[in-house]
């Protein structure tokens, strides 16, 4: 079996691509992420990418975590896809994927770096849209002693957002006991942000991959979003540990990140 191995700005994905023929079975998708992504059995990535036809765009998005779950959207992942379909001939440059969160829109560039512009679809606030059991916006929590002001969104998954002065905590603990409240009935991604005027400082802890990842790109467009709508700003480069994402909200999202194919190889023992 045949798979490339992509990153945006270090949030890392294995990608199987099953446009001409399903090679992982339905039934066993969930068992096939969990076994890839283990980084000392196998492969290892935050999260498996399936590159399949679709009768409505130009391909569609399948994405698992490593916990084998399946999520809706995936922003550094889907920049990823992009490019590998425009490099492998199934798309031009700019095109339109099928995800579980609705057809998105994307233009590739490329300036000896590979760039990708996402329409990542309009934020949702509304509590039965994120979902969670009660709007949450501004909401204060004390957690490990620490009080929190948690602001909740969707941006094609649900996320939580908490501004912070610096990151002098553990951003796993705490984020681990905000992902599984029980205001979440599916759980939620946790985003800690720290502004100095100009940048957003971000730092996530993804539900599924249940740690901290170098990079979340829905995780950065909740936080802009939230920042839009409390008066902050509408556009801002994010800082996370893995790169710079651009973020800018209007009517709809559009996130611009660099999506960078590190190999391709081919599985001589797999689990499915």
């Amino acid at each position: 079996m045949k798979f490339s191995k992509m990153h945006g700005n270090g949030n890392d994905f294995v990608l199987i691509d099953e446009f001409h023929r399903i090679l992982v079975p339905e039934e066993k998708k969930a068992k096939f992420a969990k076994w890839i992504c283990n980084r000392n059995f196998a492969v290892g990535a935050d999260g498996v990418i399936f590159v399949q036809r679709s009768e409505v765009a130009d391909a569609k998005f399948r994405f698992f975590n490593p916990d084998g779950s399946e999520a809706k959207m995936c922003g550094n992942g889907i920049r990823c896809f992009s490019r590998y379909l425009v490099e492998e001939g199934y798309a031009g440059r700019k095109l339109k994927a099928e995800t579980l969160a609705g057809i998105k829109e994307l233009e590739v560039s490329f300036d000896g770096k590979w760039w990708v512009k996402v329409d990542m679809g309009k934020p949702e606030f509304e509590a039965g849209k994120i979902p969670a059991k009660k709007n949450i916006w501004g909401e204060e929590l004390e957690v490990e002693g620490r009080k929190l002001k948690i602001y909740a969104v969707n941006t094609g998954v649900p996320h939580a957002v908490i501004f912070v002065d610096e990151f002098d905590f553990n951003v796993v603990s705490i984020g681990r006991k905000i992902r599984f409240l029980e205001v979440f009935p599916e759980g939620t991604n946790v985003n800690f942000a720290k502004y100095d005027g100009s940048r957003f400082y971000v730092r996530t802890y993804e539900r599924g991959v249940e740690n901290e990842t170098l990079s979340c790109g829905t995780g950065s467009v909740a936080v802009v979003a939230v920042a839009k709508r409390l008066g902050i700003t509408d556009k801002a480069e994010v800082v996370t540990k893995g790169g710079i994402l651009k973020i800018e909200i209007g009517e709809s999202a559009f996130m611009t990140g660099s999506a960078t194919r590190v190999f391709d190889a081919e599985l001589v023992e797999y689990e499915i």
